[in-house]
Formats: C-alpha cells, structure tokens, sequence
C-alpha cells in the first residue's frame, strides 16, 4: 500500500497514487538505455512478499512510510560505475535471488535542468542522522 503502479521517488511521484498495487518482482524494472537503479515505490504503509506456494512475508512501515523496491538484479548488475560502461537493459539476466530494498528515506533523482544536477535542496539529504523502523511479518499460505 504506497503510490503506484509505477516507480517513484521523493520528486518524482504526483502521478504515482496511493493505493493498493499487485505485480510480480521481474515486472518491477524499468528498462531505461543503460542499466540504473529503477521500480522504487514511495510513502509504503505495507507490502507484502508472496512466493509461488502462498507464502511469504508483509513489510509495515512503524512511524514514517516507507520507499520499497524489489527487483531480480544485483545493485552491481544496474551500476556501471565510474566509467559508464556501455551496458544496456536489454543485455541484463535475471540474478537467482530477489533483491530488497527497504528504505526510510532516498534523495531524489533530480533531473531539473540536466541529469547531470543534483536534486532540489528540499528533495536533497543532508549529512544528519536518521532513523526509521519496519517490521517484518511472515506469513504462511
């Protein structure tokens, strides 16, 4: 239960409305050019992890929503580093594991003038501390 159907991020996200969404994990990607970061969800109250037999587990967010993503590639799979290698979505395979990714908060992706700039300062992190709790629920079919 968070915004969707599709990614979002903290300046990213006035079309992406809350509610409750339902999609599979290799679904989640979106294939730009060159392999990123991609299918984050935002203000998450809950989600739920179903695997084929029905079980699985909720994620609920405690005191401040959530940003959850899950995606069936390895975070070194969609980052090239540095030198930008010339990867590309289409060359990516699926990892045999899922890969979750459950945050309290993420600085925006910017993308204002050129995507070469950081994020507005209101979407920016500053070098503080933070915190925020989930539980995790397991359930079975």
């Amino acid at each position: 239960y968070g915004r969707g159907p599709w990614e979002s991020y903290i300046d990213r996200k006035s079309a992406a409305f809350n509610g409750i969404y339902s999609g599979k994990i290799a679904d989640q990607y979106y294939p730009y050019v060159r392999p990123q970061e991609s299918g984050n969800k935002t203000d998450v109250r809950w989600a739920k992890v179903t695997k084929k037999d029905g079980s699985g587990f909720t994620i609920q967010a405690i005191d401040s929503y959530l940003q959850v993503n899950a995606l069936p590639y390895a975070p070194e799979q969609l980052t090239t580093g540095m030198e930008k290698k010339q990867a590309h979505s289409g060359e990516l395979e699926f990892d045999k594991n899922m890969h979750l990714h459950i945050d309290g908060f993420q600085m925006g992706v910017g993308g204002v003038d050129s995507w070469g700039q950081l994020p507005l300062p209101k979407y920016q992190l500053p070098y503080k501390s933070y915190s925020y709790s989930y539980r995790i629920v397991p359930f079975e079919k």
